[in-house]
């Protein structure tokens, strides 16, 4: 009985020390399997981010290149401003931090958020722009709260400032942040979230030449998030400068002349084509849009009846008055309506079917021939050689002198204009062009 009792508790004792063995070795396999994982597969994150708790890198924007007029007159430069970036990584709450910093500058924190999940939520070590352009006054608040904004950093970067203001502001164009969808769409490699592109003007027309390259620079911080030393630096390119053919103190004196009326006035020299001076009535002001544009200042650009944002030189399209006159003369003469032989009478009208058409001269210029219909601006010689053409005939000569068509001018949105024609006005309004139509379009 003594023996069977012994063997019984010999074999109970072995059953809870392999059972103990098994639980152990169980518990070292999930040690080794999760020291494995931390290690190896993610090894690499975490020396990264290790890395990145006293090393910090930092993009350098480039400079915009400058715009100058013909004669070197600075026009768009740079200046420097104090943006406010958050690096979410280095806050152990970021949420809490924004809150706080909204709080500081009196601004609804929505808009904060609403850039640091553009950018990716509150894991990442790249700083995200929260505000441009702050002013000394915040920059010297924020320093004061430092130790309360863990991972918020003041940076210094170049911002545009357009020295003529309103002037000239359709030519040059202004800029406006670019989105996350144009980020996306892999056009702007170069750029990052905050950034400031061309949106109008020679602004957005010369883009890729003002832009330049990105640098970066490698810096230690301390636990506060402040720069000890700078370990690698590789200089950002700046862009491209460029001279317009613009003539600046022109362009003062024909928007002085336009007086804040709506209109537009333009110079060219007529040797190569050169634009001297265009000027838009009534403009904007650039440096609106650089500063942040609040939706109320935008709407009320956007709804202003005299449209300030239409460039009304190259967007507007206008009746052209008598200067179509000149196409109607070279139609007849090449078509061999008339010659410079042709001398047809003016009395002041021109009877079309039961229509009276006049001349803007009531007591009529006489005999004319086409020296003389273009000097005096004769309506009623042109009357009469337009109904002899026809307005498909008129049409071919104004497209073959460039009407109807965009000039070419390097901005964006030109408008191309009109050149009527009978199987335009069917296709458009479902009727048939009339006789008379046709001497008006004339002249």
């Amino acid at each position: 009985m003594r023996s069977y009792l012994h063997t019984v508790d010999s074999d109970w004792y072995r059953q809870r020390v392999s059972g103990a063995l098994i639980c152990v070795l169980a518990a070292f396999l999930i040690l080794l399997a999760r020291l494995y994982y931390l290690q190896i597969v993610e090894g690499p994150e975490f020396r990264r981010q290790s890395q990145n708790n006293c090393v910090r890198l930092q993009g350098i924007p480039p400079a915009r290149g400058l715009i100058f007029d013909r004669d070197g007159v600075l026009m768009v430069e740079n200046r420097p401003c104090f943006n406010i970036s958050f690096v979410p990584r280095e806050a152990k709450n970021p949420k809490r931090v924004v809150h706080k910093l909204a709080g500081l500058l009196h601004i609804a924190p929505e808009p904060l958020f609403e850039r640091l999940d553009g950018a990716g939520g509150g894991r990442s070590f790249k700083p995200v722009l929260l505000r441009r352009d702050v002013t000394r006054d915040v920059v010297a608040i924020i320093e004061a709260y430092k130790l309360d904004l863990p991972g918020i950093v003041i940076t210094v970067e170049p911002t545009r400032h357009y020295v003529e203001g309103k002037r000239a502001s359709h030519l040059v164009g202004y800029l406006g942040e670019i989105s996350s969808g144009e980020l996306k769409s892999g056009c702007f490699a170069d750029n990052r979230l905050g950034d400031f592109i061309g949106r109008f003007g020679v602004e957005k027309a010369y883009e890729p030449y003002f832009h330049g390259r990105r640098g970066e620079q490698q810096v230690e911080v301390n636990a506060l998030g402040q720069l000890t030393r700078v370990l690698k630096t590789e200089g950002a390119t700046p862009g491209n400068n460029i001279y317009l053919t613009l003539d600046i103190g022109l362009q003062r004196k024909a928007e002085a002349l336009l007086g804040g009326k709506v209109g537009t006035a333009v110079a060219m020299d007529p040797s190569n084509g050169h634009i001297l001076a265009m000027a838009s009535s009534p403009g904007f002001d650039p440096n609106a849009f650089v500063q942040g544009m609040t939706y109320e200042s935008w709407n009320d650009l956007a709804s202003n009846k005299s449209r300030p944002m239409e460039n009304k030189a190259i967007q507007g399209q206008y009746p052209p008055g008598s200067t179509y006159k000149i196409v109607t003369a070279i139609a007849g003469l090449e078509e061999g309506v008339i010659t410079e032989r042709t001398r047809p009478y003016c009395p002041g009208f021109y009877r079309y079917g039961d229509r009276t058409f006049r001349c803007w001269n009531r007591g009529g210029h006489g005999f004319v021939n086409i020296t003389d219909a273009l000097a005096e601006s004769c309506d009623v010689f042109f009357y009469q050689v337009g109904e002899k053409l026809g307005v498909d005939r008129l049409a071919k000569y104004a497209r073959a002198c460039g009407l109807g068509s965009p000039t070419g001018v390097d901005l964006d949105k030109e408008a191309k204009g009109l050149v009527p024609t009978s199987r335009w006005k069917l296709g458009r309004m479902g009727v048939p062009w009339q006789g008379g139509e046709t001497l008006s379009v004339a002249i």
